[in-house]
This record gives C-alpha cells, structure tokens and sequence, in this order.
C-alpha cells in the first residue's frame, strides 16, 4: 500500500486536486484508494460523495467520548456513490474544532491514529491512501502523515503565484527536517495554473531550484469551478475533456513514479529576488 500526501497552501486547489487523482487512481487504473481529508472544513472528499458533507471521525469519537473500540468503520469511512468503471473509492474526514476553538492539527493526529488503530486500510485491502492536508502552517498535527511516516511520498500543490511558491517552500523544510526519522520524501510539484504569463517555466525552475520535478499541470479551467460548484468531478461532467486527460496523466505519473528527494526550502527574500527577476524576464 503507497500513502501519499498532497500539501499546498490554503485556496491553491489542493482538495480538487486530490479528489481527482483519487478517482483517477480507482476509475482508470482500477485499485482500491482511500482519501483521507485532513482538514477541519471536512470537505475534500465532497466531490467524492456527490456533493455531500460526510460525517467526520472527529465528531463520531466525541459521540463515543473517544473510545475507539466502539466505533464502526462504516460511522467514519463511506465509499463513494459515484459510478467507477473499475476499482473502488473510500472517504473519510478528520474534521476538527469549530472555527476559533481548539487545534485543527490535534484532529488530524487523532483521525489518522483512529484509523491505524482500527485497521481500517488492511482490512479494506487497500492501494493507496490519499491525505489531502493543509499546508499553510505545518503544525504538528498537518504534518503528521510526513512526521510519523505514514506518507513516504509527499506531493505540492502550487501555482507561480508568489504565496503559493513561498508557502511551498516552508514544507519543503518540513519534508526535509523529518526526511531521516520517518523516511518521507518530495516527489514532485503539481502545477495548478493561474494563467499566469510563463507559468509553467517559473515552476519548472522553482522545482529545479528546490532539487525536485514537476508532476503534471493542471490547466486553469472555468470547467473545474463549475463541477467543484455543482459537487462532482470532472469526470462526471466532461470525461472527454483536456482538463481530465490532465487528470489521467497526473495520476498515471503518481503511480509510475520513482524519483523522490530531500527538497531543500528557499527563505523569502531569495524566493522573491529569484520571482521577481523570473516575471520580469
């Protein structure tokens, strides 16, 4: 089983991202993927579910004042409704505090320590899990799938937008502290594009720049705002689109996938010198 973990700073698309990768995995290569939202929104697996906001393993222990061993699989993972030509596709959601009270982090430690302690990824005979995690602040919690080495391949969202890039940087340093203690390692850059003027040259260099490749790019794309509106996929709407060919080759490069590295972070005035001598070529 191969765990991977998508990061990126908040609003750059990681939760898309990640659902379509996740039905990329099960529908056109036909295997048994978990996705693992790790986030208190509990909405990256929305379009999973066809629009809907399941139940979170946060809230299920607090109906059951924590006690794991009385917890069922099916009251924190739901498979999704969505037809699939092959494979299948499991979700569940940390979920967290309410906004303003608690710690998000202490969520996602606690999700994902649930579901190791029920055994819910061997007993599902699962491929692959896909952690869709917040990338702002790695904090304790938001880096635990890295700092536990439950992912050992780590993927970052990012466009060529200056925050996205920064952002992207800060958990390369993450990645990089916890690289010998659990084993977790960079795999590669997905470009998210903004339509920015040579996009996807700024983030080629930008992964050269900190020892990594890019993955794939996903085009900007008014289809994808509108499915992400109406709570499915792409592959619902427009299975014959260039945006899920996107998807496919995304996906496909994931899985065949054999380069990782120890990525090394940029501080952000060498960041921002090196953007802004790059925009301004």
């Amino acid at each position: 089983m191969r765990q991977l973990a998508i990061y990126g700073k908040g609003g750059i698309g990681k939760s898309i991202i990640a659902s379509h990768i996740s039905f990329a995995l099960a529908n056109n290569m036909g295997l048994k993927v978990m996705h693992v939202g790790c986030d208190p929104k509990h909405d990256s697996t929305r379009l999973l579910l066809k629009g809907y906001m399941c139940t979170t393993i946060l809230d299920t222990l607090r109906k059951h004042d924590f006690d794991v061993d009385s917890v069922k699989r099916e009251d924190i993972v739901f498979e999704t409704p969505l037809s699939l030509a092959c494979g299948k596709i499991f979700c569940a959601e940390s979920g967290g505090p309410d906004p303003g009270v608690g710690c998000g982090g202490r969520g996602v430690s606690e999700s994902i320590e649930t579901l190791v302690k029920m055994n819910v990824f061997e007993e599902l005979e699962l491929d692959a899990v896909v952690y869709d995690l917040l990338g702002d602040v790695v904090c304790g919690g938001f880096s635990m799938p890295i700092r536990q080495g439950y992912a050992e391949e780590t993927y970052l969202v990012s466009s060529g937008e200056l925050e996205a890039l920064f952002a992207a940087s800060n958990i390369c340093k993450a990645i990089a502290r916890f690289a010998s203690r659990s084993g977790s390692r960079l795999c590669g850059i997905i470009g998210n594009l903004r339509d920015l003027e040579n996009e996807e040259k700024l983030l080629k260099q930008f992964a050269d720049n900190i020892g990594s490749q890019i993955t794939g790019f996903i085009p900007y794309s008014e289809r994808i705002k509108e499915c992400s509106g109406k709570g499915v996929t792409l592959f619902q709407l427009y299975p014959d689109s260039s945006e899920c060919e996107a998807f496919k080759t995304l996906a496909d490069n994931i899985w065949n996938n054999h380069t990782f590295s120890t990525p090394k972070g940029i501080n952000f005035e060498e960041l921002h010198a090196w953007w802004l001598k790059e925009i301004n070529r």
